[in-house]
């Protein structure tokens, strides 16, 4: 049944590098400001995007990168200025051209699972400037990547409203 995952169930995924929140991120109530959840997700997403070769070093040579086309975010935990935290990332679906995957906050001080993004990205030829698909190998390793997530005892909850095209 979809929901929120347990703690140790986003341990389990493709994960960003863990970080503590500092002082400056923090805002007059000493928890993170909403504004640097969506840049704690983006990091993330790009370590995992990284590891599949779809990254920086595409988009520096030109040849093509992700950009983010539409996201949700749900806040459930407060984290506060200090805590260790950091994102998991499954994949639950992508056609030629797009990736939709929920990502997932998890709060290391706390044990909890703080918040979580659902997004929509493309893969975007940058010579062209318009969406195009996602090349090789890169697209066999995201296929491995959905069916280690369809393999999990766990579905997450979606918001419904996005899927790729």
């Amino acid at each position: 049944m979809p929901g929120w995952p347990s703690y140790d169930e986003v341990l389990g995924l493709p994960c960003g590098d863990r970080v503590v929140v500092p002082p400056e991120s923090g805002d007059d109530n000493g928890h993170l400001n909403v504004r640097h959840y969506l840049g704690l997700f983006d990091d993330a997403e790009w370590v995992v995007y990284e590891r599949l070769d779809l990254g920086a070093d595409l988009a520096r040579r030109g040849i093509g990168g992700i950009f983010a086309l539409e996201q949700h975010l749900t806040y459930r935990r407060e984290v506060a200025v200090g805590d260790e935290v950091s994102v998991g990332i499954r994949l639950v679906g992508r056609s030629a051209r797009m990736i939709h995957l929920v990502s997932h906050l998890l709060n290391h001080t706390r044990r909890e699972v703080a918040a979580r993004m659902e997004a929509l990205e493309g893969y975007v030829d940058l010579g062209t400037r318009r969406l195009a698909p996602i090349p090789e190998p890169q697209s066999t390793a995201l296929d491995r990547l959905l069916a280690e997530a369809a393999a999990l005892p766990w579905q997450p909850e979606l918001s419904g409203t996005m899927a790729p095209r």
